[in-house]
């Protein structure tokens, strides 16, 4: 029998223990896997039945392929979403198809599609393939990303259990593993099993709770055969599922204050302590297990899980989970110092994605391959110099990633912004222009752009200027240096030879348009 106050008590101090994090690696679990933050008001539609049947397919007719997508989602749900024109002339851009998109299907994810779709591919998709692509899309998602951090989570939690400064990107620990396809494929079958027992009606809250234990076993031991992880987690739960169904009922007051306080309550406090909760069940279930005999329990060693209650955070080197060794470039060492040659070598790469960058997004968006940019190499300097700012300029805030976020997002804006007015001066032309796109700079800067380069300044930093140096890291000295005088001659090259000469042309520029003050 368990004993629920004492867990709940149990799983109490080990969120208070270490709250800030928990409340955060929950937050974040949430928004990732696409939960609600803020409840304010829900319509429920339970019968989507009767809609089906109503809905005739020849009905829907549009002038666009987001207008027949509307139609079909708006059948579908026997509802006609009200449409909100907020975003008045702001015709162009992802952002402002997104949000008037949104409004119109009341659905973000068709919504989103819409705005890809209208953005980039300007109908030149069929209507049946947006949605197969959003069935496609919302499938993959599921099993690769909700389903892993759900084992995510509950190792976070199984860590807090014993250390008390229990880091929150044990979230993304399975993606560090060489095991991530084992455990996504072990959570899919486990849903799949899942599914086909509810088919039966009773079966299915049964198995609900007999596969409870499945994301912690995965969490310990991520190596374990899908079928085998599936069989412990029942053997371990078998004689114990109506004892977890009360203990969620013994929650039920704290969910009626989270519908009260508009979901708050439930993300800063009653989620974390579940969480927490269920976890110190699992270890007592785990020992319980080994007790018994129980097969596969012998599986489950991690005994650092075991400790008593430790300051400092889990000791990954001693873990029985080791990252894989083949992935090196997987090590994200984010502080490190920079020489110069790793700083050309990373600007000249960084240039080069985005010249990859814009070249295909103009494809997508207009069907037409240009070659973008003001110089004639495969590069745009822009990209590559932002990055190089950033690694240079914000080195001190690395370990803030808000900060930084919003600190990329000045600096690229003034590097562009500069740039602008530079090649209007020098070259009387317009590389870009931003009019029409929501919360723009004459042109020269929008939102949207600002977002995109802020993000992409925290993944610069975060995640590919290490990478793009660990790889570095594996060339000799001489090797390392020839490429780098090599490349930074052709780029010094080009950009000397493109004062005068600047890549032009039909998709690549545009004429100035001069207003007469009157």
């Amino acid at each position: 029998m368990l004993r629920k106050q004492e867990f709940k008590k149990r799983g109490r101090n080990a969120f208070y223990h270490n709250w800030k994090s928990c409340i955060i690696v929950c937050f974040l679990y949430l928004v990732l896997v696409g939960g609600s933050v803020v409840i304010i008001n829900r319509e429920f539609d339970y019968d989507y039945r009767d809609n089906i049947k109503n809905l005739n397919i020849n009905d829907i007719k549009g002038d666009s392929n987001s207008d027949i997508v509307n139609e079909f989602i708006n059948g579908l749900s026997g509802n006609k979403p009200k449409e909100y024109n907020f975003l008045n002339n702001t015709t162009r851009g992802v952002i402002g198809t997104l949000v008037n998109s949104v409004s119109k299907t009341g659905s973000f994810l068709f919504g989103a599609l819409n705005a890809i779709n209208e953005a980039l591919f300007k109908d030149r998709i069929g209507p049946s393939v947006v949605i197969i692509i959003g069935a496609s899309l919302s499938l993959l998602y599921w099993i690769f990303i909700s389903k892993v951090l759900e084992v995510g989570l509950a190792r976070f939690f199984l860590e807090n259990h014993a250390f008390t400064k229990t880091k929150v990107n044990r979230l993304l620990m399975p993606y560090k593993l060489n095991k991530t396809t084992n455990i996504a494929y072990t959570m899919f079958l486990k849903n799949i099993y899942s599914i086909l027992w509810s088919l039966t009606i009773i079966g299915g809250p049964i198995k609900f709770y007999s596969y409870k234990l499945v994301p912690f076993i995965l969490a310990e031991n991520p190596n374990m055969k899908p079928k085998d992880v599936i069989k412990l987690s029942r053997d371990m739960m078998n004689g114990y599922k109506w004892e977890m169904f009360k203990l969620d009922l013994s929650f039920i007051g704290y969910y009626l204050l989270g519908f009260l306080t508009f979901n708050i309550s439930n993300i800063v406090f009653t989620t974390p302590f579940k969480n927490a909760t269920y976890a110190e069940i699992y270890i007592y279930m785990r020992d319980l297990a080994k007790t018994k005999g129980i097969d596969n329990s012998n599986m489950l060693k991690d005994n650092l899980l075991d400790s008593p209650l430790t300051i400092g955070e889990y000791p990954l080197y001693d873990s029985l989970i080791k990252l894989s060794k083949t992935h090196f470039w997987l090590n994200f060492n984010y502080e490190r110092d920079y020489s110069l040659i790793y700083l050309l070598l990373i600007c000249i790469i960084a240039s080069i994605i985005g010249f990859l960058w814009e070249t295909l997004f103009h494809l997508f968006q207009y069907g037409v391959l240009v070659k973008r940019g003001t110089l004639h190499g495969p590069w745009l300097p822009i990209y590559g110099g932002g990055c190089l700012a950033l690694l240079v300029l914000l080195k001190k805030y690395r370990k803030n990633p808000f900060t930084y976020f919003i600190l990329s997002i000045i600096i690229c804006g003034i590097i562009e912004y500069t740039t602008s007015i530079y090649l209007e001066l020098v070259h009387h032309l317009s590389w870009w222009n931003y009019n029409g796109y929501f919360l723009n700079l004459n042109g020269r800067v929008c939102l949207e752009g600002l977002i995109l380069f802020g993000i992409g300044g925290v993944l610069a930093t975060y995640i590919l200027a290490p990478i793009i140096s660990n790889f570095i890291d594996r060339l000799k000295p001489f090797t390392r240096n020839i490429i780098c005088i090599i490349l930074t001659s052709l780029l010094v090259f080009d950009f000397i030879l493109s004062l005068k000469n600047p890549n032009t042309g039909k998709g690549v520029t545009s004429n100035i348009e001069y207003k007469e003050v009157t």
